[in-house]
């Protein structure tokens, strides 16, 4: 009887090696050699090498946006061998004209910019970014730089409501918008990822979003915390099933429909304020949100260059658009502004 008992266990380990574990090392192998010719690898996070004088320090932690920048002014380095010099002012808002020319008393109706890096200007010295290319073309305006490194349109709204707090409030608020912002606003593992290599510098929060609703949507802080795919630092094919999942998640928590939803919300504060609204589309990926917006009649625009033209971009040092393309950013912007007639709607004649 004992004699059977080993026979039969001898037999299925046989036929569980055989028929099971077998295929699918074989599989298995068979397609991780077959992606890795096809140029795909394992994940390699990306090293963050960004040195910042004299503080040490780019943000400070914020309860309602998660971070924000530091007030104060600053040489960043990349990589060891690419500098530019940044200044924020007390409210940590980059400055759009030279410091000594700001004035608590002034009268001048201002436009409000929101964004990420790009509105920001990341990589570029104070004075190549377009907001304070199109403050020098728009004189008998104040122009206020929201956009902050990292945001999304989620971040924009909750800046946009807070600064309407103040005693004061704009003629008209820009949202620069960017199709990447979508996974931002529902903090996606995808935007998890990217930043995972951020998180050296300590666990940041975001605000992460979700519909409630067809139209509606709610929000709460989140940790920017990123679970890897086993193996994925090794395998190619753990790699590629884990970017196919983020892939699919995207459609999963309709990330496109929450930044629909977040600023139709930002238009409908607005309107009660009486701010004019503007959606700018600022790259490739926001044709589709600014059809639809148009079609809801809010006023939006195309102003996005080719970043894969050499001269748009700062590569090889960053990837972020150039002076060349803040020049055209400007450039578009305040056409639009002007060929829409937003000038007459904000009392002021167009400077020449």
């Amino acid at each position: 009887m004992l004699m059977i008992e080993k026979d039969f266990a001898k037999n299925v380990a046989f036929r569980l090696i055989t028929y099971v574990i077998f295929p699918i090392f074989l599989s298995t192998t068979t397609a991780e050699i077959v992606l890795r010719v096809a140029g795909y690898k394992p994940w390699q996070i990306e090293n963050v090498d960004v040195a910042v004088e004299p503080k040490g320090n780019f943000f400070t932690k914020d309860s309602e946006l998660g971070y924000k920048h530091l007030p104060g002014k600053f040489k960043v380095t990349l990589n060891g061998n690419y500098s530019f010099n940044a200044t924020h002012l007390n409210n940590s808002l980059r400055i759009t004209h030279p410091l000594n020319t700001y004035n608590s008393s002034s009268k001048k109706p201002e436009i409000w910019i929101f964004g990420c890096s790009f509105t920001y200007g990341w990589s570029l010295n104070d004075s190549e970014t377009y907001a304070w290319l199109l403050q020098e073309k728009l004189p008998k305006y104040e122009i206020v730089n929201f956009g902050v490194n990292g945001y999304g349109t989620l971040h924009s709204l909750i800046q946009f409501k807070e600064a309407l707090k103040q005693a004061h409030k704009p003629k008209i608020a820009v949202i620069a918008y960017a199709g990447f912002h979508d996974r931002r606003n529902t903090l996606l593992r995808a935007r998890r990822k990217q930043m995972a290599a951020w998180n050296k510098l300590g666990i940041l929060l975001q605000p992460d979003a979700r519909l409630n609703g067809e139209n509606n949507f709610t929000y709460k802080m989140a940790k920017l915390e990123y679970r890897e795919f086993p193996l994925m630092r090794v395998s190619a094919l753990s790699h590629f099933l884990e970017v196919n999942y983020n892939q699919f998640e995207e459609g999963l928590y309709r990330s496109h429909e929450v930044s629909k939803a977040i600023i139709e919300e930002f238009n409908r504060v607005a309107e009660a304020k009486g701010v004019k609204l503007v959606v700018v589309g600022i790259n490739s990926g926001s044709a589709k949100m600014l059809q639809e917006l148009s079609q809801e009649g809010i006023a939006t625009a195309d102003i996005s260059v080719d970043l894969k033209i050499p001269a748009n971009n700062n590569l090889p040092h960053d990837l972020h658009p150039s002076a060349i393309a803040n020049r055209q950013y400007a450039e578009k912007l305040e056409g639009f502004l002007q060929g829409a007639g937003l000038t007459n709607y904000i009392g002021v004649k167009p400077t020449i």
